[in-house]
């Protein structure tokens, strides 16, 4: 049990829990990203579903093998996520070793995504869940490609083949269709889904960042909280516990994930991805590599957004900000014009993937300039409080896009406008 959820202490409490028969039937796992969440979510789905009482991932119940899958009839997803990035380090992990446990993985990180468009959740929506009908059949018949209860494919440019043109299906299917936020329409279905009576001891619903409902969403989802039928196991997971309802949170148990030291962040490098880490980086890092687009773009995108706001604030007579200005002159990463085409450069780069993905990379990286700055001794009174308005902004700029859907044009230009208001 958990055995494939490492270096967190919060597995321990919940075998501890499962054990005592202690665990609520709603709760909430939050923590930083790649810190195992949802690892850990699909995995006590699977426990609370296995045959034996230690539940140990060697078990071969019908019950574990299906959730082994992501195949399992009680078993829905909901919520947004960029599955784009571990897709491709699966794909990679699997090509490399060709083991049972790397194909397992990189099954399980395609279906990570299809499971968002259960037919549960189309239910009143057909018409735009139609559209990705027949992308869905073609990567499920894909998969079968790939069964456990296949012999892998001996010739390796064949078997690259297949992996590849999965991979295309996947990034496809995700960048066309699958929503930034969690909509009202899918928590109403997933909220009669969990009422029908399990295939098997009890329906489990993961909710993935549960801060990115919206409000109609989070109204809807506090109704079925507050009369939870029986035999249902509600998981929600979040990087932002402070952005939920309290009425949710109130109504949920805390799970606590930390983030893993970089050593422990290596260990999953190697034992899960199969690959050798590259000595300091981390397991975003090592996602990130997989973007279309590089750090170093990212940086120079960022580093010439705020130029551009520093030089349009010379312009109006008003004085710039020393300690940031000293910030972007020390940095390593490549320049970009600063005028005020920096909001198109930057779209160039986000219209490359899936823009919510290279969007928290953009505003990060902001955040981190002036972290920088701040640093500066030289970093005065009136520059402090300017950072401190401008985290406000980012936080709302990172919501616009990530959970009400606008657009990333209109949202730079809108925090464009917005910091520099705020000078």
């Amino acid at each position: 049990m958990f055995e494939n959820v490492i270096s967190q202490p919060a597995a321990f409490l919940l075998m501890d829990d499962i054990r005592g028969s202690r665990l609520p039937p709603s709760i909430l796992f939050s923590g930083p990203s790649s810190s195992g969440k949802l690892t850990a979510a699909l995995e006590l789905a699977r426990s609370l579903s296995c045959k034996n009482a230690d539940a140990p991932w060697q078990c071969e119940c019908p019950s574990c093998l299906r959730h082994k899958e992501l195949v399992h009839p009680d078993l829905l997803i909901i919520g947004s996520r960029n599955c784009y990035l571990e897709i491709q380090a699966s794909a990679e992990a699997f090509l490399r070793s060709q083991t049972q446990a790397s194909r397992y993985l990189f099954i399980r990180a395609v279906r990570k995504l299809t499971l968002r468009f259960h037919p549960v959740l189309q239910e009143g929506d057909e018409s735009r869940f139609s559209k990705a009908a027949s992308l869905l059949a073609d990567i499920e018949e894909a998969l079968e490609e790939f069964s456990p209860r296949r012999p892998i494919e001996s010739d390796s440019e064949a078997l690259k083949k297949k992996v590849e043109s999965l991979k295309n299906l996947a990034g496809k299917l995700e960048d066309d269709f699958l929503p930034d936020s969690i909509p009202v329409s899918q928590v109403r279905n997933a909220s009669s889904w969990v009422r029908l009576s399990p295939a098997g001891k009890r329906k489990i619903l993961i909710v993935e960042n549960a801060d990115r409902m919206q409000e109609s969403a989070r109204n809807a989802f506090l109704k079925v909280l507050e009369e939870p039928p029986e035999n249902v196991a509600f998981i929600l997971t979040t990087n932002r516990r402070g952005a939920i309802l309290p009425t949710i949170l109130s109504r949920v148990r805390t799970y606590a994930f930390v983030e893993r030291s970089i050593a422990s962040q290596h260990e999953v490098i190697s034992r899960v991805f199969r690959d050798v880490p590259q000595e300091g980086s981390t397991l975003d890092a090592y996602f990130n590599r997989f973007l279309p687009v590089s750090p170093e773009q990212i940086s120079a995108a960022a580093s010439a957004f705020l130029n551009g706001i520093l030089l349009d604030a010379l312009d109006e007579g008003r004085r710039p900000l020393p300690a940031l200005k000293e910030s972007l002159r020390s940095d390593s990463a490549p320049r970009m014009d600063s005028d005020s085409g920096a909001p198109a450069s930057i779209l160039a780069i986000l219209n490359r993937c899936k823009p919510s993905i290279v969007w928290t990379l953009f505003l990060s990286r902001i955040a981190r300039y002036m972290r920088d700055a701040l640093r500066n001794d030289s970093a005065d009174a009136r520059e402090i409080s300017c950072f401190s308005r401008w985290t406000v902004l980012l936080r709302d700029a990172s919501d616009s896009v990530n959970v009400y859907n606008i657009g990333a044009q209109a949202a730079i230009e809108k925090l464009r406008e917005e910091m520099k208001a705020a000078l």
